[in-house]
């Protein structure tokens, strides 16, 4: 089996693949304070919990954008099941290019989505990872990752505003009706932040279809936010919550094949 994670900002997505078959998902809090010796007891669990004995994992692909967690995950992934996790960077097989100025600087969560989505949709394509940012790419009909933009996340722009007012509330964020007219500070709030976000994904998805090589783009979105990031959109998006975790399979899949 397959220890796929994903260490983001916010959380860490874990997945473990029996085959093509997604086993197990589950989220952990990303905290700096733990330490390595927390993070395999966590694993430990979650795996426990789940029916997956630790002695089955037979490999491991990790994503990270947290260097102070990366070193930690490993080492708790290899003190629990004796594997030493691939890591998404550079060198790494993708299956793509990457055409921006600094391929080494692109995220590794972005190079697994893009990894999959090329893989089970097809390019041209429209990526969208809503997240503690919200990130929208390009891939053309040559399966080449042409750049794209970064955008705030939900969750953060609905704490800056509390933050940096006086007089807003606190919010929770839920769908809203599409005539975006707020009769009180709250719902405001609420159709500012998912109304603006769509309207934003909305307006990079049709500059980005306008590019060469980019018409007929499936637009693939993902992301713990994706659902509330999306759910105004007037384009068909496809919806792929596991889109990363997929990707880092497909990745393991690259690499392995190459070091044979």
């Amino acid at each position: 089996m397959l220890l796929a994670i994903d260490i983001g900002n916010s959380n860490i997505s874990i997945g473990v693949f029996d085959g093509e078959t997604l086993r197990l998902r589950a989220r952990l809090s990303a905290v700096t304070e733990r330490s390595a010796d927390e993070y395999t007891v966590l694993l430990y669990d979650l795996l426990r919990i789940n029916a997956v004995d630790q002695r089955a994992i037979g490999g491991c692909m990790l994503a990270s954008v947290v260097p102070a967690l990366t070193g930690l995950v490993e080492t708790a992934v290899r003190k629990l099941t004796g594997v030493t996790p691939l890591r998404v960077g550079p060198g790494t097989r993708t299956g793509f290019r990457i055409q921006i100025d600094d391929p080494s600087q692109l995220g590794a969560d972005l190079v697994a989505d893009t990894a999959a989505a090329l893989s089970l949709y097809g390019g041209p394509l429209i990526l969208v990872d809503a997240g503690t940012v919200t990130t929208i790419a390009a891939v053309n009909s040559e399966g080449t990752y042409l750049g794209g933009c970064i955008l705030p996340g939900l969750y953060g722009s609905a704490e800056l505003l509390k933050t940096s007012t006086a007089l807003l509330p606190s919010i929770a964020l839920q769908p809203m009706g599409e005539n975006f007219l707020g009769k009180n500070s709250a719902d405001a709030m609420r159709y500012g932040l998912l109304g603006g976000t769509a309207m934003m994904v909305d307006g990079f998805i049709e500059q980005y279809l306008s590019l060469p090589k980019m018409e007929g783009a499936k637009v693939v979105a993902t992301g713990g936010s994706m659902e509330l990031a999306t759910a105004s959109c007037r384009h068909r998006i496809i919806r792929d919550a596991d889109l990363t975790l997929k990707g880092l399979r497909r990745l393991y899949q690259l690499n392995t094949v190459r070091r044979m």
